[in-house]
């Protein structure tokens, strides 16, 4: 049995509240699902405590903020140094994703730049990474949808 299957219809509520606007204070949340503030701290705790609830963040405008470039970096790499591979390009601020993937590449990468020149360094740096054998990037010209909520 997944642990989606142990959640109560409450649970799943809380959750899509949760993931609708994670700013809602425990009293705001339990006058939307008729719970008590304290109960609601309470199934938040236990959702966090089973690893549901990895963490609560506020979603920033990297645009407005002046990282306007977003691209994806395709990896070849030689997979005895994956771990090595793996642990220097986790470090690197641009570096927002890094996806183990199946087919012709080893690692794909989300990164998130200001310009095409801190790209081109970036670049210059995973390229120069051990173990790094290639890379090919592709600028993204415009997101259509971008969406991190799970639907229960």
């Amino acid at each position: 049995m997944s642990v989606i299957d142990e959640l109560d219809p409450i649970d799943r509520e809380l959750l899509k509240v949760l993931q609708d606007n994670a700013d809602l204070t425990y009293s705001d949340i339990g006058k939307l699902l008729n719970l008590s503030p304290s109960t609601v701290y309470m199934r938040i705790k236990r959702l966090k405590d089973k690893g549901l609830i990895r963490r609560v963040v506020a979603e920033v405008d990297p645009a407005k903020l002046g990282f306007r470039l977003r691209a994806l970096i395709f990896l070849d790499i030689d997979i005895k140094k994956y771990s090595k591979v793996v642990e220097l390009i986790k470090g690197l601020q641009q570096v927002k994703a890094v996806y183990d993937v199946t087919g012709e590449w080893a690692l794909v990468l989300e990164v998130l730049v200001k310009d095409h020149r801190e790209l081109s360094d970036l670049l210059d740096v995973i390229g120069n990474v051990e173990g790094v054998y290639s890379t090919s990037t592709m600028v993204v010209l415009r997101t259509i949808k971008e969406e991190r909520k799970v639907f229960l």
